[in-house]
């Protein structure tokens, strides 16, 4: 109930500029080295600041973190996630989706958040990969490849996992 409040007052207060697209997509905390995951407020004057709370890893599933639902935000180094029914935002790269090409499936990432654009890298490989930002249902992400280069793409809403702990259907 909350999270409809939530975007019918920033729709009728002609806020959906600041959100290129509301959903309830999901995606999972990831820790590094088993550190907390920072969750940010937006203050007055347009600045993140203010840790609101940490999330922390869960230590019993191998430092996997909290399934969260993200949301699209235009910023330069944040991401909007719900948390607790409130919008909260962290660092880009602090949130991850699995791939769901399970049964040596071609993955494929875009140029474009569009399946007619051009494929920048393909793989076999399922993997969790780090998002970067979001448009509409599509995720920008970060992998690395056999040799260890790092490649950027889209990646398509039909290949996402947003469980740590299973496959999805």
């Amino acid at each position: 109930m909350k999270r409809l409040l939530i975007f019918l007052l920033l729709s009728v207060a002609g806020l959906q500029t600041a959100w290129s697209y509301y959903q309830y997509k999901e995606a999972f905390t990831i820790h590094p080295n088993g550190r907390a995951v920072k969750c940010y407020m937006r203050g007055a004057d347009g600045e993140y600041k203010d840790v609101l709370y940490k999330i922390y890893p869960n230590k019993e599933e191998s430092n996997v973190g909290r399934i969260v639902h993200y949301v699209s935000c235009n910023h330069d180094k944040f991401l909007g996630i719900i948390v607790n029914d409130d919008i909260v935002y962290v660092k880009k790269g602090s949130i991850a989706v699995n791939t769901r090409n399970y049964s040596g499936e071609i993955l494929n990432l875009y140029s474009e958040p569009d399946t007619t654009s051009e494929i920048v890298f393909q793989t076999d490989k399922v993997q969790t990969l780090p998002i970067y930002d979001i448009n509409g249902h599509w995720l920008y992400v970060k992998l690395k490849d056999k040799n260890g280069r790092v490649v950027f793409g889209w990646l398509e809403p039909d290949m996402q996992c947003g469980s740590p702990f299973t496959t999805c259907p």
